[in-house]
């Protein structure tokens, strides 16, 4: 029985399965737009390994395609030969798995959130790590002895799973962040970035600089997961498992970063015939945003959060301010009291004091006025300083001490 296929299949599968649920249940505890989505997700997520696998049994029937034998054959030196096969193998298993996210999400309108994009691309690289694992059990059953077999299950379930889910969540953060390219773009051009990767891409496939600006933040989180992957296979080949190990770790402690800061919760994709209509003019808000900028630069987190939070007041639905708002409040020191109660507390022009309340319609009354009003507004008040001058001068022939002399 032992030798059993089917049975052997059937307990893999079991015991494959235990550790993806536990994590699952551990990153999927708050509550999603539906567990049937994350099902779905996790399903299609299982079929990028076989078809993986499809990949390169194809190579067998098109070697001129063979992109392994290629690389094989055209690099002498070992070590740069596992480096560029772990650099094809690792963009084809996170483009693959990518592909699932992104067919899902353009029928589903799955990511509305950059926390979104980490989670369901988290879910498709536990299908996947589901079905390696599953093959490996099954593949090293009868060759290795039950101590080995344990431990390759345990390294597997933890490390390697917790790889996988690394990679794609990455990957993920910025397929998230191109879909709300458009903003992060108009927050950069605020902040005063230059942008020359996304005009060289502009112009070398003869494309909008908005959609060049998407290309370059999916080119970007497609590069960064690769080389994450390709270092991981590449300790992994020399039996660096204790590096592995510490690798592993501070790239998932890096995920739990990304999904709790503040600006991964914020709902960029709006539905345009939701959207309200602002109430303060495009000249102003050009104003105020050019201050946003300027305080977010001078680190001045808290007045930026105050002045993003009035002018949500009166355009509840502007991108670019909840995005400088958010990660006005991730870049406050953690032990930071008012980090903590930020979100909750301040909320309306009620909950911030008069002072915090004037400085952004003093800026833009300032900003409006024009120097010949500016100027004449300078003499009325020198004028009127002259008049209270000369009262008081007036009023002292009657004064002597604190007593009138009438």
């Amino acid at each position: 029985m032992l030798e059993n296929p089917i049975f052997l299949i059937a307990t893999a599968t079991l015991a494959a399965g235990v550790p993806v649920g536990i994590w699952i249940y551990f990153i999927f505890s708050e509550k999603l737009k539906s567990k049937k989505t994350v099902v779905l997700v996790f399903l299609l997520g299982c079929l990028t390994a076989p078809a993986l696998l499809g990949i390169q049994y194809l190579w067998d029937f098109f070697p001129q395609f063979n992109l392994q034998a290629f690389i094989e054959n055209s690099i002498s030196d070992q070590n740069k030969m596992f480096i560029a096969s772990f650099i094809l193998f690792g963009a084809m298993e996170e483009i693959i798995k990518m592909a699932v996210i992104v067919k899902v999400d353009k029928h589903t309108l799955l990511i509305n959130t950059f926390n979104d994009a980490i989670r369901y691309s988290i879910a498709s690289a536990l299908g996947f790590s589901f079905i390696e694992n599953i093959y490996y059990l099954y593949q090293f059953y009868q060759s290795i002895g039950t101590g080995e077999l344990i431990g390759m299950y345990i390294f597997r379930s933890i490390f390697t799973t917790a790889a996988h889910m690394i990679f794609s969540g990455i990957f993920g953060y910025f397929y998230g962040a191109s879909k709300f390219s458009i903003d992060l773009r108009k927050q950069q051009e605020i902040s005063g970035k230059k942008n020359y990767i996304e005009n060289i891409i502009a112009k070398l496939f003869n494309i909008p600089k908005s959609q060049a600006a998407q290309q370059k933040i999916l080119l970007k989180g497609l590069f960064i997961a690769v080389g994450i992957h390709a270092i991981h296979n590449y300790l992994l080949q020399f039996n660096k498992t204790a590096p592995v190990m510490i690798f592993d770790v501070l790239g998932y402690l890096y995920l739990q970063y990304l999904l709790k800061r503040k600006a991964g919760h914020l709902i960029l994709a709006t539905d345009i015939s939701e959207v309200k209509k602002t109430t303060l003019a495009k000249k102003d808000e050009e104003v105020v945003l050019e201050l946003i900028s300027m305080w977010f630069k001078e680190k001045k987190y808290v007045d930026v959060i105050h002045i993003c939070e009035r002018l949500l007041e009166r355009d509840p639905d502007n991108k670019v301010v909840k995005l400088f708002k958010a990660q006005a409040i991730d870049k406050l020191d953690d032990k930071d009291v008012y980090k903590k109660i930020i979100s909750s507390v301040i909320k309306t022009k009620e909950d911030v004091n008069e002072k915090d309340k004037n400085i952004m319609e003093k800026y833009i009354r300032e900003n409006k006025t024009p120097p010949q009003e500016k100027n004449k507004k300078a003499e009325e008040e020198a004028e009127d300083a002259e008049k209270r001058k000369s009262k008081e001068n007036e009023m002292n022939k009657y004064t002597q001490g604190d007593s009138f002399r009438i």
